[in-house]
């Protein structure tokens, strides 16, 4: 279950990158989508567009907006529209991989980052999208150099350090994913799931209440995650903290009843666990 959990974490570590705003509007559509009114941002960028129907950069924005609106197939349209007027659009290719790597399509998003390092070779996100998708195809290893270089290449790219995380703790180095957790969060402090991850690490190393306080931090963030509650109630219920985690799994599955027998099944091998290290 914690290695499926890992894989769907990859999934938001995805980068998506905005260019430099080609007029006002833009630079404004930007501005709205930081403060989350995305459709707005999106209405400015129809105008831009407008205006400017030959910009590719008018497409990209808009594409970015759409993709974090969850539209995806209109921000797939906008990638390839701006991808058609530039053809060397390394950053609409990064972004392209990314929706092709939620519909499934590895191989459509592994020749997409291809084409963005062939374009820029220094491209950060490009390559720990890579290896995003190397390690959904089971190239831990190439995914991993991946993550390095991304690294190498900007020492503040929260999202490869997260990823490169995933990839140490599927390995079993607790030491270098807490590592890499934790300089996840130094640079982007409002990533929920590096502070999941954290947690997840910091229960295996018996270290119960410094994984509270990051479920703690996590629910702070985003207080609709199941899996969250399942993880915090998992540790409580290996404090002895019966009330707590009853608690919790019980929003657990007022979030997503579908976990119900999964979650009955960890709570059962759990209490197994427990018996055997009294006897």
């Amino acid at each position: 279950m914690r290695k499926t959990f890992l894989i769907l974490c990859c999934l938001i570590a995805l980068t998506v990158s905005i260019a430099n705003g080609q007029s006002d509007l833009i630079n404004r559509g930007t501005s709205w989508m930081s403060r989350d009114d995305l459709e707005r941002a999106i209405k400015d960028s129809n105008i831009v567009i407008t205006f400017h129907p030959d910009s590719p950069s008018a497409y990209y924005n808009r594409g970015v907006l759409l993709q974090v609106h969850g539209e995806m197939d209109k921000a797939l349209a906008d990638y390839n529209r701006a991808i058609g007027i530039k053809p060397r659009y390394a950053s609409a290719y990064v972004n392209r991989a990314g929706i092709y790597y939620a519909q499934g399509r590895l191989d459509a998003a592994l020749a997409d980052v291809n084409r963005a390092l062939e374009i820029d070779s220094r491209h950060a996100s490009a390559y720990t999208n890579r290896g995003v998708v190397r390690s959904a195809k089971g190239d831990v290893e190439g995914a991993l150099a991946d993550h390095n270089k991304a690294i190498q290449l900007d020492p503040k790219l929260s999202t490869a350090y997260f990823n490169r995380g995933v990839l140490y703790l599927s390995k079993g180095d607790l030491n270098s994913a807490l590592a890499d957790f934790t300089r996840a969060i130094e640079f982007a402090p409002s990533l929920t799931r590096a502070y999941v991850n954290r947690g997840s690490v910091l229960v295996a190393m018996g270290q119960l209440d410094k994984a509270l306080a990051d479920y703690d931090r996590a629910i702070a963030l985003d207080p609709q995650l199941p899996d969250v509650y399942q993880n915090r109630g998992m540790a409580y219920l290996l404090l002895g903290r019966d009330g707590e985690a009853n608690r919790d799994f019980a929003r657990c599955l007022e979030l997503d009843s579908s976990l119900k027998t999964s979650l009955e099944a960890a709570i059962k091998a759990a209490k197994l666990r427990m018996l055997a290290r009294k006897k």
